[in-house]
């Protein structure tokens, strides 16, 4: 009896918190970006199944995209040569999961609720907060052209990830922060693929070279990672 009490107070604390959760505006924010990340995955298994080269290559871009920022992505699948208008969704694709990941749970751990509780990420959110707040004053200023110029800027520290958080830091509702952080990186992607395509030949022709650098460098990134955890 007492087991069957505990299994339905462990159910009501779920539920309550699964009501909680969609009941903030962020929460339902972070439940579209999961989705999104889920028909990520599904692409992906889709590509490995059917399409295994083209699977490579969407992964190289990805892990390329988050580690080294936009411009690093595009290059890899302007190098693969794929096709241009695909690329810029796919890229447009990835930067707004994690916009509409990350930005959520900025919100939520600015405002005190530890709703994951995970220390790489809480550490990245913090160093984070601490960016944003040196940006802040310079935007506000500027507005929403200052935060689309900071989306634009491919520059250490900016872009949309960075722009959403800014964006709430100076006020702006979700869904400002959200159309413009958005509709500027869509923008900023279509320039970088015009600025590379300038230099298609040579990415091409070193193609292979590329693909073998980005591993290498994620490899070390990795094993500085795993000595820096275990061995400070």
């Amino acid at each position: 009896m007492l087991y069957f009490d505990s299994i339905d107070q462990t159910e009501g604390k779920l539920l309550k918190l699964d009501q909680s959760f969609l009941k903030h505006k962020e929460g339902q924010i972070l439940l579209l970006g999961l989705i999104l990340l889920g028909g990520y995955f599904i692409l992906l298994l889709l590509c490995a199944v059917f399409y295994s080269d083209y699977f490579q290559e969407l992964l190289s871009i990805t892990v390329t995209n988050v580690i080294f920022g936009r411009m690093a992505g595009l290059s890899i699948g302007v190098a693969s040569q794929m096709n241009a208008t695909f690329l810029i969704l796919f890229n447009f694709f990835i930067e707004s999961i994690m916009v509409l990941i990350l930005y959520p749970l900025f919100v939520f751990s600015w405002n005190k609720l530890d709703f994951l509780s995970y220390p790489p990420l809480s550490r990245y959110l913090e160093q984070s907060t601490i960016n944003a707040h040196k940006y802040e004053p310079l935007i506000k200023r500027y507005g929403v052209v200052g935060l689309i110029l900071f989306v634009l800027t491919p520059f250490a520290m900016t872009g949309p990830v960075a722009g959403s958080f800014v964006g709430f830091l100076i006020g702006f509702r979700h869904r400002v922060t959200l159309t413009i952080v958005l509709a500027s990186t869509f923008v900023a992607i279509n320039l970088w693929i015009y600025l590379i395509k300038n230099f298609e030949e040579e990415l091409v022709a070193y193609s292979d070279i590329l693909m073998i650098g980005v591993f290498i460098a994620v490899a070390v990134l990795l094993l500085w990672y795993f000595v820096k955890k275990n061995f400070r």
